[in-house]
């Protein structure tokens, strides 16, 4: 399993430590210095942990004070270190029969789409590979594709595998992601996907997918589902402890 970067171990650590109870709500945590011992980091990297962490609502930064342990978290949905399932396996596990088809594929500019740019930290000169693409299940569309991937690591796309497996044309590349997150919300069509949908009032599940190849920022995907053909489904399972407290597991499907 490849080892994951320095500012991964740090938010791992703290998350447990927090959903845990053993750094409570409200305690400080110790000095940022501290924390570059322990996890043998730099400032950049204890930093960058830092601003995860309070982002995803773990930790409140109080200038002048501190920064103290949240339970900001527990009104997030925030999954981490997901199954890296493909959109073309998920439809296959369904019992369907899985089409991808290329809507459109360009090597773009870093000043083409700066938001982008900015996360996978593309300079305005420099290039990166976008494709969109529609996924279908039965020839029933399921989801609408957005992918930008760095051309810094990924320096050429042979864009007639995509139809089959972008995840796997990636691993067959030699290209081994490190760490990746999602994160899902609602949203409507735009204008451009309305007409690929056939209405602008179904509802979209907007999937985020963020990976990285090492400690470089290398692929940002946005799956948009249409609203009646995919769901989430939990499996919640109660684990009871010797005195009797249980902890809460939950699998995604």
């Amino acid at each position: 399993m490849p080892k994951l970067p320095k500012y991964v171990e740090i938010i791992n650590y703290f998350e447990k430590m927090i959903e845990k109870g053993t750094i409570a709500e409200g305690e400080p945590l110790v000095f940022e210095d501290e924390i570059c011992r322990q996890f043998s980091a730099s400032h950049m990297t204890v930093t960058k942990a830092m601003n995860e962490l309070s982002a995803r609502g773990y930790i409140k930064r109080i200038p002048g004070k501190g920064t103290f342990a949240s339970g900001g978290y527990k009104t997030r949905i925030h999954k981490s270190m997901f199954k890296s399932n493909s959109v073309t396996s998920l439809i296959r596990d369904s019992g369907l029969i899985p089409r991808t088809e290329v809507l459109r594929y360009a090597v773009i500019k870093g000043k083409d789409n700066p938001e982008v740019a900015k996360i996978l930290k593309i300079a305005d000169e420099e290039f990166m590979h976008f494709f969109v693409c529609t996924r279908y299940g039965n020839d029933d569309l399921v989801c609408i594709s957005y992918t930008y991937v760095s051309q810094m690591i990924m320096k050429t796309i042979d864009i007639t595998q995509i139809p089959n497996s972008f995840n796997e044309y990636v691993s067959r590349m030699g290209i081994r992601r490190s760490y990746g997150y999602t994160e899902f919300c609602a949203t409507l069509p735009t204008e451009e996907q309305a007409k690929i949908i056939g209405t602008s009032h179904l509802p979209l599940l907007k999937q985020t997918i963020m990976w990285n190849v090492n400690d470089s920022p290398f692929e940002l995907t946005f799956h948009y589902y249409v609203g009646d053909k995919y769901t989430i489904t939990q499996d919640l399972m109660l684990k009871y402890n010797d005195d009797g407290t249980y902890t809460k597991e939950i699998r995604n499907d």
